[in-house]
């Protein structure tokens, strides 16, 4: 089921995102290696769950939708273009030399980014999940 893929991706995700923020804590300068490893690993897993949610999104898109379902479809689309356009300029600005420069810098980045994310599965788990019906979930 879709919804239930989509769930689990956010599971795996929130637990990423609390692992790296754990890790961080104590991270120094040499632990450099580990932390591109978990930046890479959530990368792609960040990017896999996009490309799920999307098809799941244009199945949507493809039905009847209420106005207030129409709404949250368009509200995810500008949301989620946000998010990914902030995630890629922090990739670019955090590149590992300049992790390494300014530790604490990063860490705010971090966090700030990863509050961001909760927030918007948080708000995907309450408003976009619901609109799944048995008919998209087998389509997507």
């Amino acid at each position: 089921m879709m919804m239930t893929d989509l769930r689990s991706d956010h599971d795996g995700l929130r637990r990423m995102v609390q692992d790296f923020a754990l890790m961080m804590r104590s991270a120094r300068p040499e632990d450099m290696l580990e932390v591109t490893r978990r930046r890479i690993a959530f990368s792609q897993a960040f990017r896999e769950h996009m490309a799920r949610e999307d098809r799941m999104v244009q199945q949507l898109r493809k039905g009847p939708l209420s106005p207030e379902a129409g709404q949250a479809l368009r509200e995810h689309g500008r949301a989620i273009v946000a998010l990914f356009l902030r995630y890629s300029d922090h990739i670019k600005i955090w590149t590992p030399a300049q992790i390494e420069t300014d530790w604490a810098g990063y860490r705010t980045a971090v966090m700030g980014l990863q509050d961001g994310l909760r927030e918007r599965m948080a708000w995907e788990e309450q408003h976009l999940h619901p609109l799944l019906t048995p008919e998209v979930r087998i389509a997507a």
